[in-house]
């Protein structure tokens, strides 16, 4: 891995962004989410990981809505993709500290996931925190985790238009 670069993806990179989303989740479900949420300009953060000049993870980042309460900017995270022959090598793992400490600095307060417990539970990420947000979706893979001070303690979830699409 000492040749990963972790950066903002840029235009260009969108096709390859698209081909690693849909090999890492073997369906183009969680692809035309990256996509819709950059084309309806919905994306609050998209880094890549390359490995030789080649896209091999993407990390993907959206604003949230927090309805009924007050605080400050909230959002969620994913999909989040390596491509299958990359999997396993911790590359997730480097993508996901450095999208999380992007957010930290662009002032987000609180994140949002849905996915494995035991994976992001190593980033911080717990169920608990959820209490007090209802969102479209719950169980024990909506988790969340505060990154600063002054979150919304309760609220209705609105998440993107790219989630329901």
């Amino acid at each position: 891995m000492s040749d990963m670069i972790i950066r903002l993806a840029e235009p260009s990179d969108d096709a390859a962004i698209i081909a690693v989303t849909e090999d890492a989740f073997g369906q183009p479900d969680e692809a035309n989410i990256v996509r819709l949420l950059e084309e309806n300009g919905e994306s609050l953060l998209s880094l890549v990981a390359t490995s030789e000049e080649s896209i091999v993870a993407h990390f993907q980042a959206f604003p949230i809505e927090v309805r009924g309460a007050h605080g400050g900017p909230v959002c969620g995270i994913g999909p989040i993709s390596v491509a299958t022959d990359k999997q396993k090598k911790g590359i997730g793992s480097l993508l996901i500290t450095e999208g999380l400490q992007r957010l930290k600095t662009m002032e987000q307060t609180i994140v949002f996931v849905l996915g494995d417990p035991a994976y992001y539970g190593r980033f911080g990420f717990s169920v608990a925190a959820t209490a007090g947000y209802s969102a479209p979706f719950g169980g024990p893979a909506f988790q969340a985790l505060e990154l600063l001070s002054g979150a919304p303690a309760f609220g209705e979830l609105a998440y993107p238009m790219a989630f329901s699409e």
